[in-house]
């Protein structure tokens, strides 16, 4: 227990520290609203800086925003529900501060959209993996589920961040959002690895007559178990042997050149699979 807390911890401080980087130093210097609280400072900062003269931080931004709705989820859902969500936006917010002096954005919005992008997204991944969130839309719109059960949160989310981002597009431009479009679209790729893994295994099943041989051929060639059930055809047709074994990414074609050798008549079905527990099953 003592051990997965220094985990969750360490997870945290990287996770917000890449999507403090992210932000602050090349989705911000080119104005690239990318939804979610911190757009909101993006444009906030903008208005502020050209209008009044003076910048807002990001990092005060994120905390005035948030507290409000850490008032309410604290009251609707109680302080263990809200805990470690206060404890990460501060988090974010130390890490804002830290690094808002730092700038890498040097013109290109390409450059921008893609670093701070997977940036974002891999920071994102790594607070998710340690049961954590920064809060922002995700949060309200948690909340507001408990008001209006409809639309679902996800697309409270996604109409939350259609808002802040064609916010953005009329502040900055068309370019600037198509950019910052293409932003959230890595961010989310990003987060997606981070949470379920690079490598890909594939599953199989295969259905035949002849599924002992063929589960006895993979076994020797390439070293996989196969786990068989037995199964019924459609109106009491011949029962037939099921297999179902796990494949790395490079075997898929050799174990169906073994299955079609033996049986042209098998029945082979093949999906991915992101997380195998138990035995490694990749370790060769």
């Amino acid at each position: 227990m003592y051990e997965k807390k220094i985990e969750d911890i360490v997870l945290s401080i990287c996770g917000t520290l890449l999507m403090a980087i992210g932000i602050q130093c090349f989705l911000e210097p080119a104005h690239l609203v990318a939804g979610g609280v911190t757009g909101i400072g993006i444009m906030l900062n903008a208005f502020t800086s050209a209008q009044l003269g003076f910048p807002t931080p990001l990092w005060l931004v994120n905390a005035v925003l948030n507290f409000p709705l850490f008032l309410a989820a604290w009251k609707m859902q109680g302080g263990r529900f809200v805990g470690k969500t206060i404890l990460t936006s501060l988090l974010f917010s130390l890490m804002l501060f830290l690094v808002q002096d730092i700038t890498f954005y040097t013109g290109d919005y390409m450059i921008s959209s893609v670093y701070g992008g997977a940036l974002v997204g891999i920071g994102i991944g790594l607070v998710l993996r340690c049961g954590g969130t920064t809060g922002g839309v995700d949060l309200a719109a948690y909340l507001m589920q408990k008001i209006w059960p409809r639309p679902s949160i996800s697309k409270k989310i996604f109409i939350m961040d259609a808002v802040v981002i064609s916010a953005g597009m009329l502040m900055f431009g068309g370019i600037s959002g198509l950019y910052a479009i293409l932003s959230v679209f890595i961010t989310e790729r990003c987060t997606k690895w981070v949470l379920e893994g690079g490598d890909v295994v594939r599953a199989a099943i295969v259905i035949s007559e002849n599924a002992q041989d063929i589960a006895s051929i993979l076994n020797l060639r390439l070293a996989r178990d196969a786990a068989k059930f037995c199964g019924e055809g459609n109106l009491g047709a011949d029962e037939r042997g099921i297999l179902f074994c796990i494949f790395s990414q490079k075997e898929i074609q050799g174990a169906k050149s073994i299955i079609m050798n033996i049986d042209r008549n098998a029945i082979f079905l093949v999906t991915d699979i992101r997380e195998v527990l138990g035995e490694d099953m990749m370790q060769k």
